[in-house]
């Protein structure tokens, strides 16, 4: 094989792979987008009292307001 040969099928290759990559980067950023679009829209429509933990990639562990909160909330409503 000639060294234009084997430029060829590097610079292929090496266009293959960036490709590939861009792709990859591409899909990880609009995934990590919409994940955090969701939970946004999670904690905007949580009663009050609740209560959020972010577990990063494993997701979130969310606490409904419970009775206790429910309660102070028509307490203060009652006023």
């Amino acid at each position: 094989m000639d060294a234009i040969t084997v430029t060829a099928a590097a610079s292929a290759v090496t266009g293959a792979a960036v490709t590939v990559a861009t792709a990859w980067l591409r899909a990880r950023c609009q995934r990590q987008q919409a994940r955090e679009e969701s939970r946004r829209d999670h904690l905007h429509h949580l009663p009050p009292g609740s209560r959020v933990v972010d577990l990063g990639e494993h997701g979130m562990m969310i606490e409904v307001g419970g009775a206790a909160a429910r309660a102070k909330n028509a307490r203060d409503a009652a006023r």
